[in-house]
């Protein structure tokens, strides 16, 4: 039996506290210790005697960390030039340190690496990185310190990128990838320039640096750690404008459609657009004047495949010259934050799972491609030839939601939650017409507190 789940992104906290806020988006980990219980109840009901969990990357949230900011670092850099002893080494290990004392992480860690006592049958603990824990396969030390926080003999060993299922003839049954592969923005290869996507892409274009890193470390974790920089915690928390506009800030990731984040920072109970333009203005503009001057910045602007080469230079031309080091238009913001929401769009990606070599082989016995990613949970038909289903999964994400009304001025607050377990050929009874395999897929979304089944 196959279980699949990603973008859980492990965080940590005490980097974005101010006062008694803490910002700790992590579950619980009754959610998981409850999942575990479901899962085991559903494999002992089907006499299943392996599971294979696989954890679909973006397990670690590396990239966007205050840390990074605290000791004047970014992680848009490739892993090749992070060495042994470094800085940037040292700065990653700080922040796995930090995710795994966070306390709700702390206690679901427990439970991955006691995962056997948790099941009736073997199970086998896989692990896939994705664009915002890439940088855990920087260097020997990153990859042992991630083995050991899952349990796993410390090793020196890559994290892998991907992996393929065998059925119980060893012929391939699944892929599954994170899924940013599909996604030019967060993958410094554009897959959408192939006819095919090969199964095994090489690990170059997994260690480099992208579009994606600079976005989300600018504008996910840099606006907020300005804010506090240049208003002060004690003006933030006795002042409920900057406190309000603190939060929407902090919530940068959750927005769908992340159309809507402008509208959604705009939109702050109690204040008006106006005075929060010109509150956050003085971040925009340092943030700019900064990407002009950031030698990692031109390095992954000019290892992108998403902007053209003229696009290139004619972004770093208007950086360079200055014309913003005193102020930065609004119209300017509005621009660059769609270039930012474009980077995070949640789209299908189904299109791209269908140029994957294994499943246009219909000789390969592949039947099914997994990923994650988007965030944007899915269930499609890639083909029915000779009524042999073929599906792509999306395995969506366990975070929270803030959704936009269609006119982008209302914002609710949803609890996203997806499973999938996948019972591989053999693993049921066939019926006549009925396929060899089959797979559960629940994907919804929670509002408010709930509590967690607990079967006995």
């Amino acid at each position: 039996m196959l279980v699949v789940l990603s973008d859980l992104h492990f965080s940590e906290a005490q980097s974005t506290q101010i006062g008694a806020y803490r910002f700790n988006r992590n579950l619980p980990p009754e959610a998981y210790q409850s999942y575990f219980q479901e899962i085991n109840h559903l494999a002992r009901a089907n006499a299943i005697k392996k599971i294979d969990l696989v954890l679909a990357g973006d397990i670690l949230e590396i990239s966007r960390s205050e840390i990074w900011l605290e000791e004047s670092q970014r992680p848009y850099q490739n892993n090749d030039d992070v060495e042994t002893g470094s800085e940037p080494e040292e700065t990653i290990l700080k922040i796995m340190d930090a995710i795994e004392k966070e306390d709700k992480v702390s206690e679901t860690l427990r439970l991955f690496r006691n995962i056997k006592n948790h099941f009736d049958m073997e199970v086998e603990l896989h692990l896939i990185l994705g664009n915002h824990d890439r940088l855990i396969n920087a260097t020997p030390k990153t990859r042992r310190q991630f083995w050991k926080m899952f349990g796993i003999e410390p090793s020196d060993m890559p994290v892998d990128y991907y992996l393929v299922v065998e059925d119980i003839e060893k012929n391939p049954f699944a892929l599954i990838r994170h899924g940013h592969e599909y996604d030019p923005t967060n993958f410094s290869m554009n897959v959408e320039q192939l006819e095919e996507i090969p199964t095994h892409i090489p690990e170059k274009f997994y260690r480099q640096s992208s579009l994606g890193d600079i976005t989300t470390s600018e504008f996910g974790s840099a606006l907020p750690w300005l804010f506090v920089e240049t208003y002060g915690e004690d003006a933030i928390l006795n002042d409920q404008t900057l406190l309000a506009i603190y939060k929407r800030l902090m919530e940068f990731d959750d927005v769908r459609p992340t159309t809507a984040w402008l509208s959604y920072l705009f939109s702050t109970p109690g204040v008006k657009k106006q005075e929060t333009w010109e509150i956050i203005k003085p971040l925009f503009t340092q943030i700019v004047n900064t990407l002009s001057d950031h030698k990692q910045f031109n390095q992954t602007l000019k290892q992108s495949q998403t902007i053209s080469k003229l696009g290139r230079v004619l972004l770093m031309g208007l950086l360079k010259s200055g014309i913003f080091s005193k102020g930065i238009p609004y119209w300017m913001i509005k621009r660059i934050m769609k270039i930012v929401a474009r980077s995070i769009k949640v789209k299908s990606q189904a299109k791209w799972a269908k140029k994957e070599a294994l499943i246009r082989d219909k000789k390969s016995g592949c039947q099914i491609v997994i990923s994650g990613h988007s965030h944007f949970s899915e269930v499609t038909l890639i083909s029915a030839e000779k009524g042999q289903e073929r599906y792509y999964i999306n395995t969506g994400t366990w975070r929270n939601v803030i959704p936009a009304s269609k006119n982008f001025k209302d914002f609710g607050r949803l609890k996203a939650l997806t499973k999938l377990i996948v019972f591989v050929p053999g693993e049921t009874k066939v019926l006549e017409g009925n396929q060899p395999w089959a797979f559960h897929y629940m994907s919804g979304v929670s509002f408010g507190d709930h509590r967690h089944l607990n079967f006995q």
